[in-house]
């Protein structure tokens, strides 16, 4: 958003496209570069003022070039309203620390920009065709480096949704099996009391067929005991008694 601003307060400014004099322009001076390229409205100077002071800080404490990306980035767009030369360093530093960044495409265009401004001699002149030519490049290169991407993330993120996917059915098989499990034993504890319930009817059935034996057996045991008692004892049989004949032949 900063660098559409940028631009279209580049291309507004009153004297000329670079905000600077013709003469300027052609011959360019000692002090070229330290001049802005930009002339920011009075009420907005404080509103970068404070975004370099803010940047100078986050600056003082990073230590990854990656991570110093953006405040260098932010620190050369302010610049362009102060010091080119500055801005130039910045935009430079957002090149090495990540060529293949977004961020690096913008700050080469600008570093182009200030490379054509600070040219010496009065062969190369740049004109408003010039600069929408090379702002709708960079557009346009914009433009294929986010359809790529989003490319990629619409790939990635069905990939990642299959994925999520397969997940959520294995937990869903996985719940489908407790809930299996859980619902037998509580059908097992449902049928437990039925189960106890014959177990024991079946018991006190058994019992009582043991006490009808018992019973039988004592009422059988009464009555041989009975038998015996009226039975009278045998007598010897006469065919076992010696003779007298035989009394006599024996000594």
């Amino acid at each position: 958003m900063i660098f559409v601003v940028s631009i279209f307060g580049f291309l507004s400014c009153a004297s000329s496209p670079w905000a600077i004099t013709n003469d300027q322009a052609d011959v360019p001076t000692r002090n070229t570069a330290l001049q802005p390229i930009l002339k920011p409205d009075p009420e907005d100077l404080p509103f970068f003022q404070a975004i370099a002071k803010g940047q100078s800080k986050v600056l003082e404490s990073c230590q990854d070039k990656g991570d110093c990306q953006k405040p260098h980035f932010l620190r050369g767009l302010v610049l362009l309203y102060m010091d080119r030369e500055a801005a130039r360093s910045h935009f430079r530093q957002v090149v090495t620390a990540k060529p293949s960044s977004r961020l690096a495409a913008e700050s080469r265009f600008w570093l182009w920009l200030l490379d054509s401004l600070n040219s010496e001699g009065t062969d190369v002149q740049i004109t408003h065709v010039d600069f929408v030519r090379r702002l709708i490049r960079e557009i346009v290169d914009r433009e294929f480096i986010v359809y790529d991407l989003a490319s990629k993330l619409e790939d990635s993120s069905i990939e990642s949704l299959q994925l999520e996917v397969e997940t959520r059915d294995k937990k869903v098989n996985e719940l489908n099996q407790v809930v299996a499990a859980l619902t037998k034993q509580v059908d097992l504890l449902k049928k437990e009391p039925a189960i106890r319930l014959a177990l024991q009817k079946e018991l006190d059935e058994r019992e009582k067929k043991v006490e009808e034996l018992m019973s039988q057996l004592e009422a059988l045991r009464r009555i041989d005991q009975e038998l015996k008692q009226k039975t009278p004892p045998t007598r010897p049989s006469e065919e076992l008694t010696p003779s007298a004949e035989v009394e006599k032949i024996s000594p």
